[in-house]
């Protein structure tokens, strides 16, 4: 039952010791970001969910930092080729050695990503949550009070996270490396959110004075359908898609205007993994992680009470 992208509307709606212990976190199993030549391919133009993040006072106020979201598509690949499967042809399984695989057809394929995290971020998935980490640019008792309906704690991140060794990560993943999207698809994506809220045909650049009128970014997948392929040869899965920023300034009547959207940055070494023991997170790190929050919301999506069971076994919950 496809609920999630429903609570997610509504919840929109409704608003009026890291880096060390991040460090003690062994990864499950190496990574498998794919590259894709055209990541801007995976993007869908318009996403009503990410334009109600604009709307008059909304959560564009708070949420300049970390919002995963997206969905995803799953393929099987076979001599080449890209078989598509149903989402729901495919549950997540919580293995016993703490990694997380897929299932699709009796087999198994492992998911690269830091052990530990499929606990903490599945629980935020499961129970809709937006917005995984901010740095809000000002505190107010409006904006504390979103901020506790959001399941955000400190002012900064949400519940699930508080106190895991993924806030390093989480931080990391707010100032992430970005390049420009084609401006063709830049524009549309821009001028679908401003019309949205009555914005059509007020341009905003970055190099504009507009000392009286905030302004920020948010980085989210909400837009971005991930590319799942389940791999034979290797009993392993791939992921290609990366997330979006956009920066926004405040309209005058507190509608948020966006003026520049772009893309993360896909260049790290042929033959890049999750970052060892001791290492700060990385581009590839981070690019994982928002692929994996895309994976799980989809899975979500499609099955629900199976994506809850399979958080309660990540957990060390009975089940």
């Amino acid at each position: 039952m496809k609920k999630s992208r429903r609570s997610i509307a509504r919840h929109l709606v409704g608003s009026a010791a890291a880096l060390a212990a991040w460090c003690a976190i062994p990864s499950a199993a190496p990574a498998q970001v794919r590259t894709e030549p055209d990541a801007g391919a995976l993007v869908t133009p318009a996403s009503p969910e990410l334009a109600a993040l604009f709307q008059r006072n909304g959560y564009f106020m708070i949420s300049g930092g970390v919002l995963p979201g997206g969905s995803a598509r799953f393929f099987v690949e076979q001599s080449g080729t890209d078989r598509p499967m149903p989402a729901t042809a495919v549950q997540a399984i919580a293995m016993p050695d703490g990694s997380v695989a897929l299932r699709n057809g009796g087999a198994t394929y492992q998911v690269g990503m830091p052990q530990g995290l499929a606990c903490p971020l599945g629980q935020f998935v499961a129970r809709d949550g937006l917005i995984a980490y901010t740095v809000p640019k000002y505190i107010d008792p409006d904006s504390r009070m979103m901020m506790r309906r959001a399941g955000l704690v400190r002012h900064r991140i949400a519940r699930e996270f508080d106190g895991t060794p993924f806030e390093a990560l989480l931080k990391a993943a707010d100032f992430g490396d970005t390049q420009p999207l084609p401006p063709a698809l830049e524009a549309q994506i821009a001028g679908n959110i401003n019309t949205a809220h009555g914005i059509g045909g007020l341009v905003l650049v970055a190099s504009e004075d507009l000392d009286t009128l905030i302004g920020s970014y948010i980085n989210s997948g909400l837009q971005v359908t991930y590319h799942v392929y389940l791999m034979p040869g290797t009993g392993r899965v791939e992921i290609g898609g990366v997330p979006l920023r956009y920066y926004w300034k405040m309209d005058r009547d507190g509608t948020g205007a966006v003026f520049s959207v772009e893309l993360y940055a896909q260049d790290w070494p042929a033959g890049s993994h999750l970052s060892a023991p001791g290492a700060k997170p990385t581009q590839y790190d981070i690019v994982n992680f928002f692929q994996v929050a895309g994976l799980f919301q989809q899975l979500h999506e499609s099955d629900a009470a199976g994506f809850a069971a399979f958080v309660d076994r990540a957990c060390g919950k009975a089940v």
